[in-house]
């Protein structure tokens, strides 16, 4: 599958890199293979969008003069700025690849404006960014004897105030991202952020489901017990003593100032590796390989040559030696000359078969040698039949979707003008993250159990608010029995008055009527 990925990808870069010098797109310098493999990973393999992206470097790079910024920029504050702002590359993890180290908790953002500007600032930035592929991946991939174009990061946030690094990110990290994402894609392996609080940690793991799955997963947030995960990453030699590694650099001013790695003392070459250079240095070395396999063959024939020259002067010798001493026995002892003259023979028939045994043992060898070249040479033929398959078929898909390239272009657009959009809403969610952060300490700094003497006032309120539910009741009983007694107050009175009513009804009748005597 890996070979088939390989393959995959070489005709990719292939219709890429022709594409590009079809539209006179690929200067010299930038006509690397590796960076050509970037822009198309950074984009998915569209080599649509990839051209898009390339054309916008290209047009960056004339504007920012990052062509001739190591040459024409000298950033004379550097070691000022160190100083408010902790960062550089120290040392390499255990592939090869540099680490990148930033101290945010340090950062002094009113002493570092006032030492430099933030366009200068940028300007150094893209010059660590240039010389780190000039100078020190070169020097890694020397060192280990493999292609390295990325890097691991370590993001050191203890003692972070957001608020206060709120300016710094607007001014700086959002031009610093969009320099990276869109001229420099695809150099991140790995991204540790260390001394991360709790509440940091809670909003990482909110957020990582709206980050794109690739580089969620370079993304490493840990707390205050990171060693043991650095050091699975990196040695300890490499790894500074204040993230629990053994280097302190205390000649050079500390382990951020010592520029520390191979690259110390590497003379940068010019490191770009063209698709045709590539398959030169191929092509060079299979004819240095059947050079010496034509030499091999001739010397093998040679020394073929020499030894049976070599057996039949021995053999000769020995037909001579053979001669004389049968004279010589024949001289001494006739009787003894059949025994001698059946010696010489054996010993004759023994030097056949030992020099005929070295003889095909010679042959056996030269050929096996040609067979071996012409497998060769038969696996040479199918590999230039599968590239001319290859590119005829990428030709032909080519030309039957120009429908599908521009609306891929299209999306770019859009993309493009959505990420414009994003950064001009990203004041109002850094605040209201920053908002949600410091409530989310408040909760953490409260204890998480309640103190003996504050329990003891909630028993004690509890008590009363029973004892007050109780005379509550008794109250309700007292009030039922008054309402009960106040009908029966009022029947009574009613009763009465009724009573009184008729009584006084009688006697007027009683005086209307007076009784006769």
């Amino acid at each position: 599958m890996e070979t088939i990925k390989d393959a995959i990808d070489e005709r990719a870069i292939t219709e890429f890199r022709e594409a590009l010098i079809e539209r006179g797109l690929l200067p010299p310098r930038h006509n690397d293979y590796y960076k050509l493999k970037r822009f198309l990973k950074a984009r998915g393999f569209n080599v649509e969008k990839a051209i898009t992206m390339w054309s916008d470097m290209l047009k960056w790079r004339s504007e920012f003069g990052a062509d001739s910024i190591l040459e024409n920029f000298v950033f004379a504050e550097q070691e000022e700025v160190l100083r408010h702002y902790p960062h550089g590359y120290h040392g390499v993890d255990k592939e090869g690849r540099p680490v990148y180290i930033e101290r945010l908790g340090k950062i002094d953002l009113n002493k570092l404006l006032s030492v430099t500007t933030i366009d200068r600032f940028l300007k150094y930035h893209v010059q660590q960014l240039e010389r780190l592929f000039i100078e020190k991946f070169p020097a890694c991939s020397a060192k280990v004897g493999k292609h390295i174009d990325t890097v691991v990061t370590i993001l050191d946030v203890q003692g972070v105030n957001w608020m206060k690094v709120r300016k710094l990110a607007s001014d700086v990290v959002l031009r610093i991202n969009k320099i990276d994402g869109d001229n420099y894609p695809e150099i991140l392996h790995k991204l540790f952020i260390i001394n991360a609080s709790s509440s940091f940690r809670l909003l990482w793991n909110a957020l990582k489901s709206f980050i794109d799955p690739r580089t969620a997963e370079k993304i490493q947030v840990l707390g205050d017990s990171y060693q043991s995960t650095l050091l699975e990453y990196i040695n300890k030699s490499d790894l500074p003593d204040f993230l629990g590694g053994a280097c302190s650099c205390s000649r050079d001013g500390g382990c951020l100032q010592s520029n520390k790695g191979p690259w110390k003392g590497f003379k940068p070459t010019n490191g770009f590796l063209s698709p045709e250079k590539a398959l030169m240095e191929e092509a060079k070395s299979s004819d240095q390989e059947e050079e010496n396999f034509q030499d091999a063959n001739t010397r093998e024939l040679i020394n073929l040559g020499s030894n049976n020259l070599e057996n039949n002067r021995l053999n000769s010798e020995a037909q001579s030696i053979l001669t004389n001493k049968e004279e010589q026995v024949h001289e001494e002892m006739a009787s003894d000359s059949v025994i001698n003259q059946c010696d010489g023979s054996n010993t004759r028939a023994d030097n056949s078969s030992m020099l005929s045994f070295k003889f095909l043992k010679q042959l056996l060898q030269c050929m096996g040698s040609i067979i071996f070249k012409l497998l060769a040479l038969v696996l040479i033929l199918f590999r230039v039949r599968d590239t001319l398959f290859h590119k005829a078929e990428m030709k032909s898909l080519t030309q039957m979707a120009p429908q599908e390239s521009i609306t891929t272009a299209t999306t770019e657009d859009e993309n493009s003008s959505s990420r414009d959009d994003e950064g001009a809403s990203f004041h109002p969610c850094l605040e209201r993250l920053q908002r949600l952060e410091e409530l989310i300490e408040e909760l953490d700094k409260k204890p998480k159990k309640i103190p003996p003497e504050k329990d003891i006032m909630l028993s004690e309120s509890l008590n009363r608010i029973k004892t007050l539910e109780n005379d509550l009741q008794k109250t309700r009983y007292t009030l039922n029995e008054t309402s009960l007694k106040q009908e029966e107050l009022a029947e009574t009175f009613e009763y009465l008055r009724e009573s009184s009513l008729q009584r006084s009804c009688w006697l007027k009748s009683c005086q209307a009527y007076p009784i006769k005597r």
